[in-house]
Formats: C-alpha cells, structure tokens, sequence
C-alpha cells in the first residue's frame, strides 16, 4: 500500500463559466448522475491500492453546486481524514446547505469572492454583488470556522485603492486564510478574445507588481502568515492540501481533469466528462496522460514546488544542495540573482528573495536552466 496525503475531486459543473477561468468545467447538469456513478468507480478502482487520504479538496467547476451527498459518499469511501475543504460560490451559501456540507466531514470552506468591489465584479462578468459576497461569508461563517476567501487582483482599470478596500472588507470578518491571484490571460477563454480585440485592457506589469507588494505588506501588517507565493493564513491556518502539493507528497485526483502523482508517477484524467464516464463504464482508468519521471527530474520538481514557499527547499532533503553549491561558483547568473536579493540562499535552504517573489517564475527558470 502506498502513502497518499492527499485526494482531490474535480466537480466539473458551472451554471456559467467565467470569463478567465482555464479549468475544465461544463454547463450540462443532466450529467450529473452519471458523473457521480462514474466517480464513484474511479474511486472504488483505486481504493486496492490507496486507502486514507489526511486531506480531501473538493474542486472545480462549482462542487456547491452539488448536494451534499454526493460529499458524504466520497468521504465514506476513505477512512480517516483532518481536512476536507469545499469550494463554495457564494450564490450557493445558503445556511441549511453548509450545515448539511459539514455533517458529511467538510471542515474547511474555501469562498470564491474575487472582490468587494461592484465595479471590479462586473469586470470580470461575476454574477453577483459585493453585497452577495458580504452576505455569503457572514452566512459561512456561521456554520464554518475555517474559511478560506479568494480574492483577485489587477482587473481592468483596478486601482490600489479599491484593492485596499476589499483587503479591509475581507478582514473586517475573522476568516483565515486568503488566496490572491493576478487576473491571468489564458488562451482559449473569452479574457483572451477581448483583450486581443482591446475590449478589455489589464494593468501593466508594474502596476502588478505594485499591487502584490502592497497585498503583500498590508496582510502582513494586519498579522497573516505569507506562506506561499500566492498565499496568507493565520498561523496554524495553512492549507494542509496545497501545502502537499508544494511539498511534492503523493496525491491522487479523480474525475475529469483530475492529476495524480504517486513516486515519480504523474497522470492526467481526460478533460472531457463524457469520455471520464464512458472509460469508466468499461471498468478502465480514466487516464489520458501519463509521465514516469527519472529521479533527476523528481528533484528539478522538487526544486521548482519548494521554492514556491515562502520559506524555501532545503536543498540537502532533495540531494541538490552540492549542485547548487557548484553552480553558484561557476555561474554569473546566480551569483547576481542572490546579490540583487531575487534569491536567498542560506546553507542548505534557498528561497525566493523579496525581489523575486512577484516574477518568481522567471527566477525559478533561471535556477533550473543553471542546474538541469
């Protein structure tokens, strides 16, 4: 039996997808039933091998969207756990449904708010008001004690002024922890149909960077942990979840779209529900995509996940730290990284410097280029 830390679920439905949003997801509920059948087996396919996930996350899509038994069956499925977050549209926030959500096991609410502003709202073509997502997190809040809210920045014509207000909105309410997030430009969503025709026109680079910074030092201020690029918590609120992934432990994904990794295993779920439903009525895994990675690649993965925390990668854990040392002798590009503060190494941890939080990216690739 092999160790898994954690289980994701990918609940593809959406009343409506957003304009931004690059994540497989649908708008066809009549399949619903059969998406629960067919997850149900994808599950019951796997269950021989793995067996009591620490932590579940349920994602999507829109997985509120669903009743609450369809949580109860997948987490009755697998033993014991210590965090179950659910993703909840704040449309979805209704009080007699969060009751019933937490029965099944779900501890953590992870409330898509994106903004407090109507204006920001209606630029990202979000159906509800700052009011709605006022009401859905006093409404959440009621029910659960760890709430997770997300919140995106640099929308058509933001200014820090409005970023400054849902900052304060969002912490005048005792939730603990926030996931922030540029507005990105995916191919293949209506975002990139307007911004190429110029409909829509994004802040530059630097206001960016301007705008994470001041994020950055405001929660910092007000006594959040910035633990990851992207992401603050109260102490001891961390997400357990996506702290496995950014630690490379093995998790396993089911239904559509789902990734799994599993010792230098990694695979992909087909991103199409009718074809997850019809593999797995014939009894086979759902799989479209699949690597075995070499140990050398494991520790480049390794490498790349770690230093997305804000405390860094201990080099000696993952066998790079010798490299690394030999690399920063020889290589110009490394030595000015650390020097101009883009990069910190302190034997044997490295990590992002302050400078290289916002184009960490770009700073992470100069490593990897170095080392690989």
């Amino acid at each position: 039996m092999k160790l898994i830390s954690s289980l994701y679920v990918h609940v593809p439905f959406c009343k409506e997808k957003c304009i931004y949003c690059d994540f497989y997801s649908i708008p066809d509920f009549s399949l619903v039933s059969k998406y629960k059948k067919a997850t149900f087996a994808e599950l019951s396919l796997r269950a021989p091998e793995f067996v009591q996930f620490p932590t579940v996350y349920f994602g999507g899509g829109t997985p509120s969207s669903l009743e609450p038994d369809f949580f109860q069956s997948i987490l009755s499925r697998i033993g014991q756990f210590s965090e179950v977050t659910a993703e909840v549209n704040p449309e979805d926030a209704n009080y007699d449904y969060l009751v019933a959500l937490k029965e099944t096991g779900v501890n953590r609410i992870s409330l898509g708010v994106q903004s407090f502003s109507d204006r920001v709202l209606e630029s990202l073509r979000r159906r509800q008001k700052a009011a709605d997502n006022i009401k859905a997190i006093e409404t959440v809040l009621s029910v659960f004690s760890n709430v997770s809210i997300d919140i995106i920045y640099g929308a058509p014509e933001q200014t820090i002024l409005e970023l400054e207000k849902d900052l304060s909105t969002a912490l005048s309410f005792p939730i603990k922890h926030i996931s922030l997030y540029a507005l990105t430009v995916y191919e293949e969503t209506p975002l990139y149909e307007l911004t190429e025709k110029g409909i829509v026109k994004l802040p530059e680079e630097e206001k960016l960077s301007e705008m994470y910074y001041f994020i950055r030092d405001f929660l910092i201020d007000k006594g959040f942990k910035h633990y990851e690029i992207s992401n603050f918590a109260v102490p001891g609120f961390e997400s357990k979840h996506n702290l496995n992934y950014w630690h490379l432990k093995n998790y396993i994904g089911i239904g559509p779209s789902a990734a799994s990794y599993v010792d230098r295993k990694y695979w992909k779920n087909v991103s199409n529900l009718k074809a997850y439903i019809e593999k797995l009525n014939r009894n086979e895994l759902p799989e479209e995509e699949i690597i075995i990675y070499s140990e050398e690649e494991e520790r480049e993965l390794r490498l790349i996940m770690g230093l997305r925390l804000i405390n860094g990668v201990d080099l000696r854990e993952i066998g790079l730290l010798e490299k690394f040392k030999e690399a920063l002798e020889k290589s110009q590009k490394l030595k000015l990284l650390v020097e101009e503060n883009y990069l910190v190494f302190r034997e044997p941890v490295l990590k992002l410097g302050e400078k290289g939080l916002f184009i960490s990216n770009t700073v992470i690739s100069s490593i990897i280029s170095e080392l690989f």
